[in-house]
Parts: structure tokens; sequence; C-alpha cells
């Protein structure tokens, strides 16, 4: 962590917030020990600048974990970058287009990891929903507001795929359980494919579920 130009202020917030992670009981990153995974909804990231202690507490927040999965980072992503720079050298990012529409909220999803505990293993792309042939056109059955965003990353000597996802609000759960059963269907036919970059695929992100006893849990 960088923490020049902090001031007497921010440190107060920093020591408090260092208090609230280790009564949660939220492992510390400990380098060639273990690799810690975290997926995060940071709210609307980028849609109006934060202000500079926010940026340095997100960024202690951050600096507990080895790998990122962060969801709802926006299209404008000056704030991503200065809370890289607060991270230090260490640290990269790989992140997805923007999607511009209304369903897709101008939201991004993007990976965050320290490069000393994890490395990037080249794979990055939109999961795409499996398609029919109508005519002479290939067209996918189910729209993802927002697809799943998946890249592979390898740990010591663990190679594994993390596929974030938002999951769509829309105007009724019934509308999510659709969405959440056709990600979970994409999941299982890509473990099973005989070329899939690899067998172990971590899902994260926010699935929009209420509760564990809700049916799209089950999903």
């Amino acid at each position: 962590m960088d923490y020049q130009g902090v001031t007497p202020q921010i440190a107060k917030g920093l020591l408090e917030l260092k208090a609230r992670i280790e009564a949660a009981k939220i492992p510390p990153s400990k380098i060639d020990e273990t690799v810690n995974i975290a997926t995060w909804n940071v709210r609307e990231f980028g849609k109006k600048a934060r202000t500079k202690p926010a940026l340095f507490y997100i960024a202690e927040i951050l600096s507990q974990f080895d790998l990122v999965g962060l969801v709802e980072l926006r299209d404008d992503v000056s704030d991503l970058r200065k809370v890289l720079d607060i991270l230090g050298p260490e640290w990269k990012a790989v992140y997805s287009d923007a999607i511009m529409d209304a369903g897709g909220n101008r939201e991004r999803i993007a990976y965050l990891f320290d490069r000393r505990a994890v490395i990037f293993n080249g794979l990055a792309a939109e999961a795409q929903p499996p398609r029919v042939k109508k005519g002479t056109e290939y067209l996918s059955v189910i729209s993802w507001w927002r697809s799943p965003y998946i890249a592979s990353f390898r740990s010591g000597n663990f190679d594994f795929v993390c596929v974030t996802t938002h999951v769509r609000w829309g105007n009724s759960e019934k509308e999510r359980l659709v969405e959440l059963k056709a990600i979970a269907e994409w999941v299982y036919d890509k473990s099973e494919e005989k070329t899939a970059e690899d067998k172990d695929i971590l899902v994260m992100g926010d699935f929009n579920i209420p509760s564990e006893k809700s049916a799209l849990f089950k999903a």
C-alpha cells in the first residue's frame, strides 16, 4: 500500500477500518501460504468520483485479499486507476468492456490481483450464452443483461478460472431465475468440455439472491 498523501483524518479512518476487518475475522493475505479470493459489489464504482478517504478505504479492504472479482465497475475507470496506484505496483487489473444500454447499466466486471500471489493466465472473455440455428443465423436462446466475465489465473501450482457475474434485478424474481439457471448450466457445460481452460471454476459476483432458502439460491 502507498500511504503517501494520507492525512491524519484518513489515518484515523484506516485504523478504525483495520479494527473492523480484524473484528470480522477476515483472514489477511499470506503470500506463499494461502490465496485469498473475494467478490465485491462496489456500488456504481466510477459513476461519481469517490472522495480521497473513500479511495484509501476501498484500497485497504482490497489489500486483505489476493484476487478480487469487482462488480458494478462503471465505464469511467478513473477511480479504479487511483485505487490501483494506492495498492502499489504489484497490483494489476483485467476488466471487461462497459455495456452502455439501460440493461447493462454502463457496467464492467474487473479482476484485481496481487501478482506476488496470483498471476493472470491469459484467458479473458465474456461468457456466450448457448446459440441455436435459425435460418442462416446462430442466435442466443437467452439474453444476459450483463454477460459473465471469465478470466484464468494461477497461484502456485493451482490453475483456476473465475466466472464473475452481476445478475439482472428485473421486474421479478422469476426473470432472475431463468438467468441464474442458464448461468449454472453454462458453468456445468464448460466444466465438461474436453478443451476447457481448466476444470476448477470459481463462480462469483452479485446474484441478487434474497436468501439461502430462495429458489434462486437453489438454481
